[in-house]
């Protein structure tokens, strides 16, 4: 798909066409409809519907108006979603004009655009036409302007009070994990970020923190208890050394690195599997103060405690029994308890839990309660422990 075939798709034929694309995919599949279409449009047109139509079926999961979004797959696929794209729009709260350097498909760009006028950067002109599309579709053409360019080139206008970067993470071989390899790379971004009084970058979730200056605040973002998303606030945006935040319930828990002050115990009552994003923020020791808890181990993210507390930044299980690991006497113990089928999670175990998970649930037959089993280490000893998972 070209810019010119995202004009097309705008137009009232695209529009009628790609109605008939989406029926067409829900029916016989990617190559069946495209072919199908061929007979009407010309072959560019027909496959420029199909990935129209299977990059809307991508940005499901992250639009609430993915059907009515321009986007292919990749694209999509790398677009910050709606809830995210708020959360991190919202500090820019304040601002009169912001730049969106990397805008994409516009995820970000059109969250921004509800707070100030936004000057969104990109290379590529698909992605432009794209974006241009998907502010009219959001009513947002008017706060938006859009210029095409190489990030490294850019010249912030006078005018602009605050920068969105989101270098380019992939090439046509994949994920670039090199923060240097990335487009433009962390070096220039950071470079380009102290232009202005205030910046936010996007980057992977998986950074080394140890490539992120002290001075700035580093956030990881996790949606329903998985990770997706690290951004790094510069200037005036810097509120805290690290923050992790909980969506959708809009949790942020912040302070600085572990400093390794929490007491380890043996398990208690309750028992709890932090967030992702409080594990890579390194803020399981502030975590454990909010909740009065212990380590397991000095080198493992889970928690235990005497009493019930409620928190956004962990699941909650009730411990039901524990012991020094044996698959024998586990079985044996759960089956004494009444398990007909477990689940099983582990932090710093060797051992494979999908087999283990197997292996259990076919010898207890399924007839019983549901329990989780959790592999860990306790003062360094393989331990398992029996829980039932507890929501507020």
């Amino acid at each position: 798909m070209d810019a010119g075939d995202v004009e097309w798709l705008r137009s009232d034929e695209g529009r009628a066409a790609s109605d008939e694309a989406a029926s067409l995919l829900a029916e016989l599949g990617e190559l069946p409809a495209q072919r199908r279409l061929g007979k009407r449009y010309s072959r560019a047109r027909a496959r420029a519907l199909v990935t129209l139509e299977a990059g809307r079926r991508s940005a499901a999961g992250k639009f609430a108006d993915a059907g009515v979004l321009f986007c292919d797959r990749a694209s999509a696929e790398q677009a910050s979603g709606d809830i995210v794209a708020a959360h991190t729009a919202r500090r820019f709260g304040g601002f009169d004009r912001i730049a969106d350097l990397g805008c994409g498909i516009g995820g970000d760009t059109l969250a921004l655009a509800r707070h100030a006028q936004v000057e969104a950067v990109d290379h590529d002109r698909t992605r432009l036409a794209m974006l241009i599309a998907n502010a009219a579709v959001r009513g947002a053409a008017d706060r938006v302007d859009v210029s095409e360019g190489e990030i490294e080139q850019w010249k912030p206008d006078p005018a602009v009070q605050a920068l969105w970067i989101d270098p380019g993470r992939r090439d046509d071989r994949g994920r670039r994990f090199d923060p240097e390899q990335w487009s433009p790379p962390l070096s220039t971004a950071l470079r380009l970020a102290t232009s202005v009084p205030a910046a936010g970058i996007k980057l992977a979730p998986g950074i080394d923190v140890d490539a992120i200056p002290a001075e700035g605040e580093l956030e990881f973002i996790s949606v329903n208890g998985r990770l997706v998303e690290a951004v790094l606030w510069l200037g005036s945006l810097v509120t805290e050394s690290r923050r992790a935040t909980v969506l959708p319930a809009g949790a942020s828990l912040a302070g600085e690195p572990d400093g390794g002050v929490t007491e380890m115990a043996e398990p208690g009552h309750f028992f709890y599997d932090p967030d992702p994003g409080v594990g890579r923020a390194s803020l399981i020791d502030v975590l454990a103060t909010q909740l009065d808890a212990r380590k397991l181990d000095e080198r493992v993210a889970y928690l235990t405690a005497a009493e019930r507390q409620a928190t956004p930044f962990a699941r909650r299980f009730r411990v039901l029994a524990w012991l020094p690991h044996s698959e024998r006497r586990l079985y044996d113990q759960l089956r004494a308890m009444g398990a007909g089928r477990v689940e099983v999670m582990r932090r710093a175990s060797p051992i494979d839990t999908n087999a283990l998970e197997r292996r259990l649930n076919e010898a207890l037959g399924g007839s019983g309660d549901v329990m989780t089993v959790a592999l860990t280490r306790l003062r360094g000893r393989q331990v398992s422990l029996v829980l039932e998972r507890e929501r507020d």
